[in-house]
């Protein structure tokens, strides 16, 4: 996170009444709105919960905070990537802590859900959702979505890629960044997805092209961005489209470009952990995620709301309009630690 992200954090957390308790770790000291709330939480709702959440911080802290006020429910919230709050989750199983989690990959949720770890629960307002935003059993669901897109430095880059295939070409050579798969769930599915379209002979021949050209690997999706906007690289592969319209609106030279061949609009799921300790809470929490209140926060940080009845930010493309490659999330699902390990071992080892 950026020094002026940190210092919003910090002031929303001081006028909040929320108190940072380490890296990655805010608790929400709830305070009562005096205004009539468009959303009641049901009865028995109360005491406290546990969020972990693979999506930004800013975007989380709102969310919370805005529940807090509504319901009184005291949130611990750990915040980190995908690779971070799986690895969490897996090394806690005999004593799990989460309630709630919140991620920015299908793949682990869909594991969770298969593995029986999770709560079947459908909210409140799930008839607005963008259609195949369900998991199996409706054991999870999206919640809000970010489209992966090119992401170009326009002082860097020699010109305006058109489409994946194009950062291959000379004029990209070692301008080329992309996610590290193993830390950023979004590039994971994206690899998984374009196996899905495309097969593993194009999908590979095109990485191998890039790889070839001097294509890196740089951490979540965070750092590759910090990269570009930097200018120690021209173009991020796969970046998410939220960070890149927030970087722009603050001035980074940043165009977003959306792929001619088609790309993903990656479902940012929220499950409930069987073992929660707080289940009305917890399907309370879920239940106001969906609400148009919530759902107009998701807008306000730039990305795709899952309700199709709340607009996305000025400037910013809407979920229609995003081409987006012919896969399946089932198929994702299955393949993507396959495609996931073949990656590494092909690039990375």
């Amino acid at each position: 996170m950026s020094l002026p992200r940190r210092a919003v954090l910090l002031a929303a957390a001081l006028a909040g009444g929320m108190v940072v308790t380490g890296c990655g770790n805010v608790v929400v000291q709830p305070a009562r709105s005096t205004a009539t709330p468009s959303w009641t939480p049901p009865p028995g709702t109360t005491g406290e919960l546990t969020l972990y959440s693979a999506n930004p911080e800013d975007l989380t802290t709102d969310l919370v905070a805005a529940f807090g006020q509504v319901s009184g429910v005291r949130v611990h919230v750990f915040s980190g990537e995908t690779g971070k709050i799986t690895g969490k989750l897996d090394t806690e199983w005999a004593q799990p802590k989460a309630d709630v989690v919140y991620l920015a990959s299908w793949t682990p949720a869909a594991k969770y859900s298969l593995d029986g770890r999770t709560v079947p629960y459908t909210p409140a307002g799930a008839d607005r959702v963008h259609s195949g935003w369900f998991g199996k059993d409706h054991g999870f669901i999206g919640r809000d979505g970010s489209a992966l897109t090119m992401v170009v430095n326009t002082k860097i880059a020699p010109r305006l890629p058109n489409d994946w295939a194009d950062l291959a070409a000379p004029e990209f050579r070692d301008l080329v960044t992309m996610p590290d798969p193993r830390e950023s769930g979004t590039a994971r599915d994206l690899l998984a997805a374009m196996v899905s379209a495309w097969g593993r002979d194009r999908t590979w021949g095109m990485f191998d092209s890039l790889f070839a050209n001097g294509m890196t690997v740089h951490g979540g999706n965070g750092p590759a961005l910090d990269d570009v906007v930097s200018g120690a690289h021209g173009v991020v592969l796969g970046g998410v489209d939220y960070s890149a319209y927030d970087a722009a609106a603050h001035g980074a030279p940043l165009r977003v470009i959306t792929p001619s061949s088609g790309t993903v609009v990656t479902p940012r799921p929220i499950l409930i952990l069987n073992t929660t300790r707080n289940p009305v809470a917890a399907k309370a929490l879920v239940d106001f995620m969906f609400t148009p209140q919530a759902q107009r926060i998701t807008a306000a940080h730039k990305m795709i709301p899952a309700r199709i009845d709340v607009p996305v930010a000025p400037g910013t493309r809407d979920y229609t309009d995003v081409k987006q490659l012919a896969f399946s999330w089932d198929q994702v699902k299955g393949d993507g630690d396959a495609i996931l390990a073949e990656f590494t071992q092909r690039y990375l080892s």
